[in-house]
């Protein structure tokens, strides 16, 4: 019988940019992200970004890089100031081109959030995707704005003094994002590619009326702890749980786009890596109630 082909690959329209091997840590499923992006919307893309662990592929090392694509390599401080310089050109210049910072929670969050939010109110016509291992993972795995209640970080250690991430509740950045009013702001993952490739083709057609936010659940086996065939199913999972909605907003109006009829308890998802392993049931029960107030947030929302 011959194997029916995944529905994946009707997004796949353009040839893959990257070399076939990529310095990113194993399992790592930002390799699986970067190559998709291109493949969906096309090698015409101009990408800027920051240092941050994408960045040593697509600035490349000493004179040779990984990829065909135009890159342009920015400080964490102004890298949506960069790209909305970028845009303005182009659209000064006539030329019709998508522009796609592409950057981590790090440069997101915090560093690079002010420049975010300005290009935001500006409305500024290029795609923002941020790629969010929850913690600044390519200097030491230091806790982010984005880093959850309880876990483990290098700057959050677990010991006689700490049970770790301090804070109950992490930066929901998409919210934030969404609150602005943009065009376009959407939540996805690489377990539900199908979703995320709709998300991407919709964003380049979006930009074309204004800012887009693309918030992209992306684990990190090496400073999360866990294996590095277990990237995807940690993806799932956080989609199972409510850990991580997939919503999108189009000028500020909520639609889910797949909702989960039975969430399993926060549990099933934490007890993949050694990041929350320290967690007492009175810890796991903050959590849960984090993830609920999020999801019931969203929910309302969506009903306006």
């Amino acid at each position: 019988m011959k194997k029916k082909k995944s529905e994946i690959f009707k997004y796949l329209k353009h040839p893959d940019p990257f070399e076939s091997g990529l310095s990113f840590c194993a399992g790592c499923p930002l390799e699986l992200l970067i190559r998709l992006v291109p493949k969906t919307l096309g090698n015409d893309i101009v990408i800027t970004g920051t240092p941050s662990c994408s960045a040593p592929v697509l600035l490349g090392q000493n004179t040779g890089t990984w990829h065909k694509l135009a890159y342009y390599g920015t400080l964490m401080t102004g890298a949506a100031a960069n790209a909305t310089g970028l845009a303005r050109y182009y659209n000064r210049a006539g030329i019709d081109n998508t522009v796609v910072c592409f950057n981590g929670d790090g440069t997101a969050a915090d560093i690079g959030f002010a420049n975010l939010s300005g290009a935001a109110e500006r409305n500024e016509p290029f795609i923002y995707i941020c790629y969010d291992n929850e913690g600044y993972m390519n200097t030491g795995i230091q806790k982010s704005g984005t880093t959850p209640f309880g876990a483990h970080t290098s700057t959050t250690p677990v010991g006689k003094k700490s049970r770790g991430n301090k804070n109950r509740r992490g930066k929901n950045l998409p919210l934030l994002m969404a609150m602005h009013r943009i065009a376009y702001t959407a939540t996805a993952t690489m377990s539900n590619l199908g979703d995320l490739a709709e998300k991407l083709l919709k964003a380049k057609e979006k930009k074309n009326e204004g800012f887009v936010f693309l918030h992209i659940f992306c684990p990190c086996p090496t400073g999360w702890g866990v294996g590095t065939d277990k990237s995807i199913e940690l993806c799932r999972m956080a989609v199972k749980t409510n850990y991580y909605p997939l919503w999108e907003a189009e000028n500020g109006k909520f639609t889910f786009t797949h909702k989960v009829k039975k969430p399993k308890p926060i549990f099933e998802y934490i007890k993949l890596m050694k990041k929350f392993k320290h967690l007492t049931e009175d810890e796991i029960q903050v959590l849960q109630e984090s993830v609920d107030y999020n999801y019931r947030l969203l929910t309302k929302i969506e009903a306006e």
